[in-house]
């Protein structure tokens, strides 16, 4: 009981749902919320990225308002989908400053062609290799950003990422490569990548898996992250609780002192009670998006001091 009390001191810090439980205080929680009307926020842009093995990438770039400071958060919808099933999220996140780029992955929405082969790609014909290769959609998205970091538009040393069921083991492998950049004496490649929200976690598919992520030294405990589950839907509920419990171990553990753990508890799991996963989460009727943005707050805004921002232009 003592432990539970910890976790819901720190739920009503961050207005989180932990294990189920929503404080009534944050069911509406939204970080830095306007009073008066907020200002007209830039206008969405689409564009094109290819992939380093050639695939024509669509995503939807949404910008900050606030510079050097807008947290960049790439956006991954889960498999099947597309990336306007997370417009809203990405709206919302803009609306508190954020700069967000969703992403529609290979084989989805209209990322679906190869340079120089005229068949659309089949996702159901993926084999594990394929899915692997979906690391270099994020990539992709990440040179973006890295070009709007350049141009002051945002800072990609506190970049986060939301991925939905077969995405969030995509997310995990990329940030393994992200943190086994190695960092040059004129130029940091990588360790960009600072907190995942992984919604619906899907732990294998199709031989792709993310046990990687669990033994890596780095990433298990560098990585700042929020695991969301419906709790009404036993089989993902209890994926995602195992999840948690592999992960717990590396991550600083509640304590009686509310201040030190709202400064330190970087591992969340959100069970909302509903039968909802992936994408079907972020929904009106639910906290998760304002749990998201405050989550990231938390782990991301506040620690801009840490993650200052650098230019980061290639000698080469």
């Amino acid at each position: 009981m003592a432990v539970l009390r910890q976790w819901l001191a720190i739920a009503g810090l961050l207005g989180l749902v932990v294990c189920g439980v929503i404080p009534a205080a944050a069911q509406n929680a939204a970080p830095n919320a306007a009073k008066n009307e907020p200002p007209k926020l830039p206008e969405p842009e689409d564009i094109s990225r290819e992939t380093k093995d050639g695939v024509a990438l669509r995503m939807t770039y949404f910008p900050g308002t606030l510079g050097k400071k807008s947290v960049p958060v790439i956006l991954l919808h889960g498999w099947g989908g597309q990336r306007g099933d997370l417009e809203g999220l990405a709206r919302l996140l803009q609306s508190y400053g954020y700069t967000c780029l969703t992403i529609d992955m290979r084989g989805h929405g209209q990322s679906l062609k190869i340079k120089g082969v005229d068949k659309e790609i089949d996702r159901e014909k993926f084999v594990r290799n394929d899915l692997r290769s979906m690391s270099y959609d994020i990539e992709a998205g990440k040179k973006f950003l890295l070009e709007k970091n350049n141009a002051g538009e945002c800072n990609i040393e506190a970049l986060g990422i939301v991925a939905c069921d077969v995405m969030c083991t995509a997310a995990m492998q990329w940030s393994i490569a992200d943190w086994a950049a190695p960092v040059l004496p004129a130029f940091k490649q990588g360790q960009d990548v600072k907190a995942l929200v992984l919604l619906s976690p899907s732990p294998t598919f199709k031989g792709f898996e993310a046990n990687d992520f669990f033994t890596n030294q780095v990433t298990r405990k560098q990585l700042s992250v929020m695991l969301v589950s419906g709790s009404s839907d036993a089989k993902s509920y209890a994926e995602t609780k195992r999840l948690h419990t592999k992960l717990q171990g590396f991550h600083p553990k509640p304590t009686n002192d509310p201040e030190t753990d709202k400064k330190n508890q970087d591992l969340f799991m959100v069970t909302p009670d509903t039968e909802l996963q992936g994408s079907k989460l972020i929904n009106k009727a639910l906290p998760i998006a304002n749990n998201i943005a405050n989550f990231l707050k938390l782990r991301l805004v506040e620690k801009q001091d840490t993650y200052s921002w650098t230019e980061r232009k290639s000698p080469f």
